[in-house]
Order: C-alpha cells, then structure tokens, then sequence
C-alpha cells in the first residue's frame, strides 16, 4: 500500500468571527494554536482513496459538495472516494451559518477551498509505500453531559454532568510507517470545547496541541473526531491551559496505542459513499411552536444567561429560525428531505465510518459493534454539516440537543428513526464494501 500526507496553514487572521458558541460576544482576537486541513491519499492500485480533515466546527453541505467534486477531479477519482471530516473546534471561523453566530465568511471559503487542492495535491505527490498497522489504547476525556433533572414539568435534560451516561474509553490508531516515515491517524470521541465561549482565540483546541506533540516526536497526524453530539470535555471552558493538558493526555494515548499496534493480516484497501435522504420529526402546530419560543432557553450557561446581550442573540436566532420555517411551510406546505452522505474506508482489518452531523456517542458504539473489523472507527462531523442526530431514547426528555439545537442549523429536529436508518445504510455499504456483520448484538431497522 502507499500513502502520502500534506498539511497546510487554514488559520485566519485576528478579527474573524468564530463559530461554535452564540454566547461569544466578540470576533477572534488572537491565536492559540493554527488550524490545518490535512491530507491523507492512500493507494494500492487500482483503489486510491482520499480523506481530508479540517480543523473546522463543519462545513456547509453546499462546501462539502463542491470539495469532494474538485478534490475527486484533482485526484483522478471518483468523488465517492473522497471523504471530509471536520475535527469540530468551537474556536474556528465560519465555514457553516449558525442563526445568532453569522453565515459563512465567503472570502475565507475560498481560501479554504485552495489549501484543501494544494493539500491533497502535496499528499499525492507523497505516496510512499507503507505498512498499515491499527492499535488502541485506553484514554477517557469526556463525560456525559445529558444531565437528567425534575423540574415543575417533570423529568427533563438539562447540559450537565451524566456520571452513568454512556462515554467515550478508548482511542483508535492507524500507524502507517514506511522507510523514515510514520503517518498517524487516530480516532476518540470529545467535543473540543475546552476553549468556551468566553474565549476570543482562534484554536482547534485539544487536538492542536495533541498534533503538536506527536508532530515533535516525528508523526505526521490526522484526528478523526467520534460521535460525541452528548459528550462534554472532562475541562470544559478552561480554556487553552486546560486544551494543552486534555491534548497531552491524547497524544501520550496515541502513543501507547502506537506500541500495541499489530500490523495488518490482510492488504485491502476499499472506500464506498452513499447518498440518501433522512427525514424530519412530526412538527406540533405551529402555535405551539410560538408558544414554546417564550421559554427559558437550555443553549447557555447561567452565568451567561445573565448577559442581556446573549440573551438577544439567542432570541434573535429563534425569531429568524421561526420566520425561515414559517416560510419553507408557506411555500411547499411541508418540510423537503434532508440530504446527506455517508463513507467508508476500509485499510487492513481496520475500518473507518463517516457520518454527517453530531451523532451520540452510543449511536456510534453499537454500530461499531456491528461490523467486523478491528478497530471500528464511527466518526461524526463528516462531509456536509446537519446539526444533532439523538437516539430515539433520548427524545421523549428533550435538552438543548433535541428541543433547541435545530433553531440554529436546519428547519427542524430529525426523526427518531434517523439513528436506524442511518445504521441500515452504513450496513448496506459496508457489503457493498466486502465487509462481513456481526449477526449476534446487531439489530437491523430498530427504533
């Protein structure tokens, strides 16, 4: 197999809006760490395969799709080869519209646009042969965060602490070491939110300074970010300190996943995309819609709900949400399908599971345990971004994830079925990939 890898410079200038929190009440006014769009092509004739991530909370569907057409024709590939992922950071510049926070900074797309060719470009021209070789280690950095609270309406979730909720133990490694090479690809589930939103500073957060360390020692890298849409950094909002030291514990994880990987029993290389339509959940009548905008919201802090002028940026973002609903209802009396993309990589026994959106992390774990591989990587945050995709079980207590999120991204909050389609389609391409099913413990069309 060959395998070659580029990074290139994605950082903004001071002064860019960051996305990821409507709380923030000012443009970036430093820089912590710099932001990177990696490139990672892998080759062993006749499959060439190309995954690119960014250090970026997401990108737009619109973005992903042009990416993966320019990058496919750049590589000499069919697009469906192509996978993007998003590391997630909550300190990075506006590359998808969040009502409250702003729309995409189009200046600074295409810019982005450039560095993702000349990335893939330097990667293809750094095709070396390697041996492919996966490990994992034990490393926890998140909890739970869907904090369950009795309230005067009775049970419900508030953003919290979840010490039984279920949560991310592990990091995944792909080592793809070749004569005076190692290329590292690394997959755990953490929202990067060490940075908050008091926080002015541009930073790809933790993993910046996991890439900082492994790179020093000699390792290129690619963060592959898990479905953590219900998991919280343990050090949430400590800012950069706390981002170094939760990027310390990664990249000392990624390292010992590194001295306890095996090489690979067999030499494959596959990579299959599929697109599909999920659906949105039944809407209650609009009234009562309205009626429910007058509600405390469950998106910030106490302490920032206390700033009259996040207070405005979230009711505002409502109002437009409201007013954009409103509109898609009074042209086509009901709300279109959502379009989305799924992938996967299978290199040696390992795999790698591309989704879009903020999966919960349980959503990820039991489809990881369907399909025989070893490891399985789920990750989140790939191709176009859709916003939050919660387990049927979570919807009857609502929070932030299920009631709110979707004023900000979208028109409405997925189906509780969307976690089983999605998992009905990813098991669909993973045959069409070769792959076998773990029959036992594997639920097909569950709701």
């Amino acid at each position: 197999m060959l395998a070659g890898f580029a990074s290139i410079d994605i950082t903004p200038p001071a002064g860019a809006v960051l996305n990821g929190f409507i709380a923030r009440t000012s443009a970036s006014t430093g820089i912590d760490t710099p932001l990177s769009a990696r490139a990672l092509v892998l080759d062993d004739e006749p499959t060439r395969a190309a995954l690119v991530s960014f250090d970026l909370l997401a990108l737009s569907p619109a973005l992903a799709d042009r990416l993966v057409a320019k990058l496919g024709s750049l590589l000499d590939i069919p697009s469906d080869q192509v996978v993007l992922a998003s590391t997630h950071t909550h300190s990075g510049p506006m590359t998808a519209r969040l009502r409250g926070i702003g729309d995409e900074d189009a200046p600074y797309l295409a810019r982005l646009e450039r560095a993702a060719m000349l990335a893939a470009q330097g990667a293809l021209a750094d095709l070396q042969p390697v041996q492919a070789s996966w490990g994992s280690a034990s490393v926890k950095l998140a909890h739970n965060r869907r904090q369950e609270t009795l309230g005067p309406e009775g049970l419900s979730v508030i953003l919290g602490r979840n010490p039984t909720g279920p949560t991310e133990t592990a990091v995944r490694v792909l080592s793809l070491r070749g004569v005076n090479r190692s290329i590292l690809l690394f997959h755990h589930a953490c929202h990067p939110y060490c940075l908050g939103g008091d926080s002015t500073l541009i930073s790809a957060d933790f993993w910046g300074y996991a890439a900082e360390a492994l790179t020093a020692q000699g390792h290129a890298c690619i963060y592959l970010n898990g479905c953590c849409g219900d998991l919280s950094p343990e050090l949430a909002f400590g800012g950069p300190e706390a981002a170094r030291a939760t990027g310390q514990l990664l990249a000392e994880a990624v390292l010992r996943g590194l001295r306890a990987s095996r090489q690979s029993h067999r030499d494959t290389l596959a990579v299959q995309s599929h697109r599909f339509s999920l659906h949105y959940d039944r809407m209650p009548p609009i009234q009562q819609i309205k009626a429910e905008l007058g509600r405390a919201d469950k998106t910030v802090r106490d302490s920032e709900r206390d700033n009259p002028v996040v207070v405005e940026k979230v009711r505002r973002a409502w109002r437009e949400w409201l007013a954009e609903l409103e509109a898609v209802l009074s042209s086509n009396g009901q709300l279109p399908p959502l379009p989305v993309r799924i992938s996967i990589l299978r290199v040696g026994d390992g795999a790698i599971v591309a989704l879009p959106g903020e999966v919960f992390y349980e959503s990820g774990r039991d489809l990881a345990a369907c399909l025989k591989a070893e490891p399985v990587c789920v990750a989140g945050y790939c191709h176009g971004y859709i916003g939050y995709v919660p387990t049927p079980e979570s919807f009857p207590l609502g929070g932030y994830e299920v009631e709110e999120a979707h004023r900000y991204i979208g028109l409405w909050r997925v189906s509780p079925q969307t976690t089983s389609l999605i998992r009905d389609q990813v098991l669909s391409l993973w045959n069409s990939c070769g792959g076998a099913i773990h029959e036992q413990g594997c639920v097909t069309g569950r709701t």
